[in-house]
């Protein structure tokens, strides 16, 4: 069978490897034995699934709570219709 020659202009085929297509292949290859496992027990295996997305919810709330903490310096809790809690972070004259 011919194969025509190689176009330099091409890109190559394989491409060296970035941390985020090794940390996809570790978590496809943890994730067969885990659906194997959620399949003979169906119960465990839900309960986990909402465990395991209540944790990225709230960590995922947790990071955009975190980044508009530090970037408004303040944040404010509403507690009804009447009453607000605002904390906010102290400007320091320290050079660390």
């Amino acid at each position: 069978m011919f194969r025509p020659p190689h176009d330099p202009q091409d890109p190559p085929r394989i491409t060296n490897p970035t941390w985020r297509s090794i940390l996809a292949s570790y978590a496809l290859v943890a994730t067969i034995p885990l659906l194997l496992w959620a399949v003979t027990n169906p119960l465990a295996g839900t309960v986990t699934l909402a465990g395991v997305v209540g944790l990225v919810i709230s960590g995922r709330h947790a990071y955009k709570l975190h980044r508009c903490f530090y970037h408004c310096q303040k944040l404010t809790f509403q507690l009804g219709e009447t009453a607000q809690i605002t904390v906010t972070q102290l400007p320091t004259d320290d050079a660390n």
